[in-house]
C-alpha cells in the first residue's frame, strides 16, 4: 500500500508548507515530491537541523531530505528561475533529480515583462502578483495554440523560435492593449528591443530541457511514498471570491484528486495536511479579514517574505477558527470517490507570546496553544496534528489521534 500525503496552505500562503514537506520527506520511504499547482513563485523555506537554509521556488521542498521532484501537468515551468535555483542548490551540495510532465506550460521573459509592467502601472490598485509571469503564462497559453509553449516544445528549436517570434510580433501588442498599457518603461522597452533576446531565450530553454527528465505521470507508480506539495493557500485559490487578488490555479485538493484518479490510486488513503501559522499573514494586495496594523507578536521574524516592488511588505493578522473550518470543509467537497483522512499542521508556535491570539466568529480570544489545538480538533475532527516550535523538521511534533 502506498503512502499518499498532500500539503495544502490553509490561508494566503506562507504558512510553513516547505517545513512540513521537508518533515514528511525526511520520514518517508522511497518517496518523491509532486508539485501539483502554481509555479516558480512558491517561496517555500526549508532549514535543515544543522542550519542549512534554502527557499524553494521550483524544486520540491523535500530536496534537502534527498527526495526527487516531479512537475505535474498542472505546474508552470520557469526555465530561467529553475536554472538559477539549480545553481544555488549545487552550491549547497545538492543536485536533486527532477522529472517533468512534457505538457507543462513554460514561462517566457515576455510573460515576466508583461506581469511586472502591468503590476507597476497599477500602482495602489495592485493585484498582489509576485512578478514572475505565472498568470501571464496561462493567459497567453489560453489565447491561442500558436502562442502556447510546453516543455515538449523546448526540444524543437525551429518550432520554438517560430512561437517566440509570433508572441513578440502578434501577442505582445495585443496583450499590452488589453491591459491598457500605452507606454512601456524604458528598461522594459530596452529588453524588448534587444535583438539577442530570442537567441538567449532559446539557449536557456534548451539548457533546461537537457538537464531534466521528461516523464509521464505513470512514472510515479514506481515510488512508495507520494508527497503532493501545494503552493499558495486556500484563500488564494482561483475560485475564491477575492478576484483579482488570487492566483491562477487550484490551491486546494482538486488537482491532487485528478492526478490520483489518473494514476488509478483512488482506493488508496490520502492524508490531507492543511497548514496554518499560529497567526495569519498575507504578502500582497487584496482583502485581509483579521488584519492588524502591526505584528501580533513581537517575536515574529520572517527572513523569506521581504518587501519587493510587486507585493510590498508582509501583512499580519489573526485567523478566525470558524473561517478556517469553513474553507477547509469547502475544499474537501472537491474529493469524490477517494479515501482520505484530515490532518492539521500548526507552525510558528515558537513566535507567539504567553498566549495564542485568534478569532472566533470575529471576536478575539486569548488562550494557551494547547487549548487552540483542542479547539481546532473539535471544529475539524482532524485525525492527526502536527505542530512546530521552530524552523526545522527537528522542531516538529505529531499528535496521532487515529
Amino acid at each position: 500500500m502506498k503512502q499518499l500525503q498532500v500539503v495544502i496552505g490553509a490561508n494566503f500562503g506562507d504558512e510553513g508548507k516547505g517545513l512540513i514537506t521537508d518533515y514528511l520527506a525526511a520520514n518517508s520511504k522511497e518517496g518523491i515530491v509532486i508539485r501539483f499547482n502554481g509555479g516558480a513563485q512558491a517561496g517555500h523555506t526549508v532549514v535543515t537541523p544543522d542550519g542549512m537554509r534554502h527557499v524553494f521556488g521550483h524544486f520540491g521542498a523535500g530536496s534537502l531530505a534527498g527526495l526527487p521532484t516531479y512537475f505535474s501537468s498542472f505546474f508552470v515551468v520557469h526555465p530561467l528561475l529553475f536554472q538559477k535555483e539549480a545553481v544555488e542548490l549545487k552550491q549547497l551540495g545538492f543536485t536533486p533529480e527532477v522529472y517533468v510532465d512534457p505538457s507543462c506550460l513554460v514561462t517566457t521573459p515576455y510573460d515576466i515583462l508583461l506581469n511586472q509592467v502591468a503590476e507597476l502601472i497599477r500602482g495602489t490598485a495592485k493585484h498582489g502578483s509576485c512578478g514572475v509571469g505565472f498568470n501571464e503564462t496561462i493567459t497567453r497559453s489560453l489565447a491561442d495554440e500558436a502562442y502556447r509553449i510546453t516543455v515538449a516544445d523546448l526540444g524543437e528549436q525551429a518550432k520554438l523560435r517560430q512561437k517566440l517570434d509570433l508572441i513578440k510580433k502578434e501577442y505582445l501588442p495585443e496583450r499590452f492593449l488589453s491591459l491598457g498599457i500605452k507606454e512601456i518603461p524604458d528598461k522594459y522597452q530596452a529588453l524588448l528591443d534587444n535583438e539577442n533576446l530570442p537567441r538567449k531565450i532559446i539557449s536557456d530553454f534548451t539548457s533546461f530541457f537537457e538537464i531534466v527528465n521528461l516523464a509521464e505521470l505513470g512514472m510515479l507508480n514506481s515510488f512508495e511514498t507520494l508527497i503532493f506539495e501545494g503552493a499558495q493557500g486556500l484563500l488564494l485559490d482561483q475560485s475564491y471570491p477575492y478576484f483579482p487578488h488570487v492566483t491562477r490555479s487550484n490551491t486546494g485538493v482538486k488537482n491532487v484528486v485528478s492526478l490520483l484518479k489518473e494514476l488509478n490510486l483512488s482506493n488508496e488513503s490520502l492524508e490531507i495536511i492543511y497548514v496554518t501559522r499560529a497567526y495569519l499573514t498575507r504578502h500582497g494586495a487584496g482583502p485581509f479579514p483579521g488584519e492588524l496594523l502591526e505584528k501580533p507578536y513581537p517575536e515574529i521574524e520572517d527572513l523569506t517574505n521581504v518587501p519587493n516592488p510587486y507585493q510590498d511588505s508582509l501583512r499580519y493578522g489573526l485567523f478566525d477558527l470558524n473561517d478556517l473550518q469553513s474553507r477547509i470543509r469547502l475544499d474537501l467537497k472537491n474529493i469524490t470517490a477517494i479515501n482520505y483522512k484530515l490532518s492539521i499542521a500548526l507552525t510558528c508556535l515558537d513566535q507567539i507570546s504567553d498566549q495564542a491570539r485568534y478569532l472566533v466568529n470575529g471576536v478575539e480570544v486569548r488562550t494557551s496553544y494547547e487549548i487552540l489545538i483542542k479547539k481546532i480538533n473539535e471544529l475539524l475532527l482532524n485525525q492527526d496534528f502536527y505542530f512546530s516550535f521552530g524552523d526545522t523538521r527537528a522542531k516538529i511534533s505529531k499528535i496521532k489521534r487515529s
